[in-house]
Formats: structure tokens, C-alpha cells, sequence
């Protein structure tokens, strides 16, 4: 398992859950199938309770990017050949190619191929351009492709002609530390610490223009002065992006309620989870995704949400939500207004959103992955 492309949150994620469960199906093959990792020494936290002899550590400057290619390219087939290694699977939809063995891979990111209908600054723009080639000709030529979602699956079919019987979708799961705890208090402190003292609305997710940020800071302004008083809007995430930052900066400034809006860019982990679990309101406006993580996180922790109409987003939350036509202001004011105002209709939401968790397993997808890695009848 090449795990040198997982950099970003949702990877690292995926990565921290899904390794020892994965390992735990190979050990339980008793020696039929065995599983080894490849990464780099600055992702020992995520390899804890894994044993060393089971990695090859990747030391010195960590090679992300183009430069994690050119790294494979060089070492990946005398490493794979010298260990008799069979199958190579890369979490992520680009990997140098190796002569001989079975190549997996996974569509989890769909913006490069997407991205051309938002104003993206040039070098982000140029960056989806040079990722959206080497997709194309990676995942056509795997011998097989995790699809993380039914979306992701039908752009392999349809987008990209890949045969269906080399594609096997596999959900994400859920994280169970994001549940509530009994103390509530707990959540308290490190929302003092942003400045979020009474109630607020959620947004969150990297700050690219696909997420359309923008979007609720209007509706947001529509209707603050008719929601209860103090009631802020909290937007946690930061981006590479710096065209859409400033012109997410410029919505804000522009609010006639601008200092009840929090930008907190960036946030740590234990402050992700207490904004997830005592907002009012969770407003997932995203255009692109292919299995948001934020959308099963938000489920996870009981979250009333408010989403778009996008795909595959009715698909992650199935009625689990309260939808609203994407890049319709007034229709997502009208939302947010009514899930803020009417408390019934937010228990129903957040009961609902609990419900739906359950249908993302670790453990699932783990036996599904190991299924994907192994069974290759068919």
C-alpha cells in the first residue's frame, strides 16, 4: 500500500482509519495474503500500534507532488520487484506506473476534472490542468479503481470509459470520536477561544472556489437580522486559493452584519469537532466533491444540515438533510431561516443525520478494500 500521496486532511483521514482495520483482514488470511506499507518517516503517528517490520520508511525531505512521482519513478519497481510484491495500490488517483504487478487506485478527487466552470487563480488553474491529464491516463490503465461514491463511480463509466467490471465503489466510513460527549462543557473551551460564545451556523471545508463560501455569506446577510440576536456565522478552513480568499474576504467585508461572521481559517482538530457538534446548523455548500468527508462528519456528530442539490451530495445524506437549489441565495436564506427558527424541525435533522451515519463503516470498507485487493476472479 503506497501511501506517500496522503497529505491532505481527508487522506490522512482515510489513511488512519482504514490501515490496522485493512491490516486486521490480512492477518486473519493466515498467511495466504500479506500487506506491507510504504511512507514516509514524517507519517510514523498515523502507522501506531503497526509493526515496523511491515513498512519501508521513506526518509529524508518528503516527496509530495510532482516531486512523488519523479520519487516512484526512480525506487517503486526495484522496491515492488526485490519484495516479490503483487498488487500496488495507491489511495489516490495518480501513480507511477510498475511492469508487472496488479496497479489499484482510487477516484477521490473530482475538482481537476471539474474545475474549469469557477474562476480559479492561474496557478491553482494550472495545477487541476496538469492533475486532470495524469488522472485520465492513470486510472485508465489501473487494473482496478475504488470509487468512493456512486458519482465517482458514474464519471469512471461515463467521463472517463472506464470498464465497470475494473471499478468497485467503496464509502468512507465514519469516525466515532466525533460523537458527542456526555459533558457538554468539553466543547466550551475551545469555542471560547475562537470568540464563539452563544449560538452560530457552520460552514466548512477548504477554501477553494468550488465551495461556493460566497454563497452563504449573502444568504447569511439576507436574513441575520430576522434570526435570533447574536447569532454568528462561523467559517472554518483555509485555502492555497488566493483569488477566491480575497473575494470570500470582500463578501464578508461587504455584510451589513460583518462582525457577527468569523473567518477562522484554519482550526485544529478538537476545535473542528466542538464546532460540529454545537452548531445550530451545518451549511454544506459545496459543488465538487466525490465523498465528502465533511458531510459524514457532520452526520456523525448529529449535525442538522442544510446542503445543495449537487452530486453526490442527495446521495451521502439520502433524506438526512435540508436541501436547497445550488447557487440559489434566496432559496438557502429561506433554509437556514427555517431550520434556525423552528427547533422541531432541527431535532428531526440532527435525529436523522444520526441515523444515516450508520451507514458509513470503517470496518466496512476495510473488508470491501481488502475484497478489491485480493479477488481478482472476476
Amino acid at each position: 500500500m503506497n501511501c506517500l500521496s496522503s497529505v491532505s486532511g481527508g487522506a490522512v483521514s482515510y489513511l488512519r482509519n482504514l490501515s490496522p482495520l485493512l491490516l486486521a483482514q490480512f492477518a486473519a488470511s493466515q498467511g495466504k495474503h500479506e500487506l506491507a506499507f510504504l511512507a514516509h518517516e514524517s507519517q510514523r503517528e498515523l502507522f501506531e500500534g503497526i509493526a515496523d517490520e511491515l513498512i519501508d520508511w521513506v526518509g529524508g525531505s518528503r516527496p509530495t507532488g510532482w516531486r512523488r512521482l519523479m520519487w516512484e519513478r526512480r525506487n517503486l519497481d526495484r522496491i515492488v520487484h526485490e519484495k516479490c510484491f503483487e498488487v500496488i495500490f495507491t489511495p489516490y488517483q495518480i501513480s507511477s506506473s510498475v511492469s508487472g504487478v496488479k496497479q489499484v487506485l482510487m477516484l477521490r478527487n473530482m475538482e481537476p476534472f471539474l474545475f474549469g466552470q469557477y474562476n480559479y487563480s492561474w496557478n491553482t488553474a494550472l495545477r487541476n490542468r496538469l492533475l486532470v491529464r495524469s488522472s485520465q491516463q492513470c486510472l485508465r490503465r489501473a487494473d482496478r479503481v475504488i470509487a468512493v461514491s456512486g458519482f465517482a463511480r458514474d464519471y469512471l463509466l461515463d467521463g472517463l470509459d472506464v470498464a465497470a467490471d475494473r471499478i468497485r465503489t467503496i464509502y468512507h466510513g465514519r469516525t466515532e470520536a466525533l460523537a458527542h460527549p456526555e459533558n457538554a462543557e468539553y466543547d466550551r473551551s475551545p469555542l471560547a477561544e475562537l470568540g464563539i460564545e452563544g449560538r452560530f451556523i457552520l460552514t466548512c471545508g477548504s477554501l477553494l472556489p468550488y465551495r461556493r463560501c460566497e454563497d452563504v455569506v449573502r444568504a447569511f446577510d439576507t436574513i441575520a437580522s430576522k434570526l435570533p440576536d447574536g447569532i454568528q456565522l462561523v467559517i472554518a478552513g483555509s485555502g492555497t486559493d488566493q483569488r477566491y480568499g480575497l473575494l470570500v474576504r470582500e463578501a464578508i467585508e461587504k455584510s451589513v452584519v460583518r462582525s457577527r461572521i468569523l473567518l477562522a481559517g484554519h482550526v485544529a482538530w478538537d476545535t473542528m469537532k466542538a464546532l460540529y457538534r454545537d452548531c445550530d446548523v451545518c451549511v454544506i455548500a459545496t459543488e465538487i466533491e466525490a465523498c465528502p468527508n465533511i458531510a459524514i462528519e457532520a452526520m456523525t456528530t448529529g449535525c442538522a444540515i442544510i446542503a445543495n442539490d449537487k452530486p453526490p451530495l442527495p446521495e451521502m445524506f439520502d433524506n438526512a438533510y435540508h436541501a436547497y437549489r445550488a447557487r440559489d441565495i434566496p432559496h438557502l436564506a429561506e433554509a437556514m431561516s427555517q431550520v434556525i427558527t423552528d427547533e422541531a424541525h432541527r431535532k428531526t435533522l440532527r435525529e436523522q443525520s444520526l441515523k444515516r451515519a450508520e451507514s458509513f463503516c470503517w470496518e466496512k470498507c476495510a473488508n470491501e478494500t481488502y475484497a478489491a485487493l485480493i479477488d481478482w476472479s472476476q
